[in-house]
């Protein structure tokens, strides 16, 4: 109940069965394995109206698909929840979903053909600032930006507490603390393909971060036992295809 569990993309793509079933395989392992809040970037190879169907679907009411920088090209209307408020033990947390802003460049165009995307700080300190609004004690970006790229929206963007980020796959032991003119902002990365979970812990009281404590947990796969309820879900989907 005090905790959120993250999945910062790349998540539906890159298997047999994820191609064979369009993402349908890992999509249904999100929602066993307990995801509350997501964003993307190999998602969308999807195409656009298979990540819709997804979102509006198949994770309704279970995991939200957050992202303030996607939105579409005649309008510019938000395609996704920029962000979502959920409350921890008493406290309002906000996570601000940022996909990754290259997209269209590093994937094939016509998968997202009414979609733009970007880097958009501006924007990112609007939707910061109205989570604050709203009453939001803790603000997280989930963020498939790239570390680099993390690192200098940190020092832009006033009134985000912590960057978990993805894309560069880097393994942070501790979170990098970059300055801007609203404090300081967290900034880290926790690997690929879950060689590590990223572990942050918020002290809040009287509505404020009173500290933190941050652990890169490493998972040892083959000395775990694996969980029966999951196991048995990857072996109903690989069944079909094997012989």
């Amino acid at each position: 109940p005090k905790a959120l569990l993250l999945d910062g993309g790349d998540t539906w793509q890159g298997s047999g069965t994820a191609l064979w079933t369009n993402g349908q395989d890992m999509v249904d392992a999100c929602k066993l394995l307990g995801v509350d809040v997501m964003t993307g970037h190999w998602e969308f190879t999807l195409g656009a109206e298979r990540v819709k169907q997804i979102v509006e679907k198949d994770f309704a009411g279970k995991i939200d698909f957050v992202a303030q920088n996607v939105k579409t090209t005649d309008f510019g209307d938000p395609v996704f929840a920029p962000y979502v408020i959920r409350n921890l033990a008493g406290v309002p947390v906000a996570v601000i979903g940022q996909a990754f802003p290259y997209t269209p460049i590093a994937n094939p165009r016509y998968m997202v053909p009414d979609w733009s995307f970007g880097i958009q700080d501006d924007n990112m300190q609007k939707v910061v600032d109205e989570a604050r609004g709203k009453g939001a004690q803790v603000v997280v970006v989930l963020s498939h930006n790239g570390m680099d790229v993390d690192l200098k929206m940190a020092s832009r963007v006033r009134g985000i507490d912590a960057i978990l980020g993805g894309h560069t796959h880097d393994g942070m032991p501790v979170p990098v603390v970059v300055d801007n003119p609203g404090g300081k902002t967290l900034v880290t990365n926790a690997g690929s393909n879950t060689k590590f979970l990223g572990v942050l812990d918020f002290d809040v009281r009287g509505g404020k971060i009173q500290g933190y404590q941050y652990r890169l947990l490493p998972v040892f796969a083959n000395m775990l036992p694996a969980d029966a309820e999951m196991a048995a879900l990857v072996k109903k989907i690989r069944a079909p295809y094997e012989g």
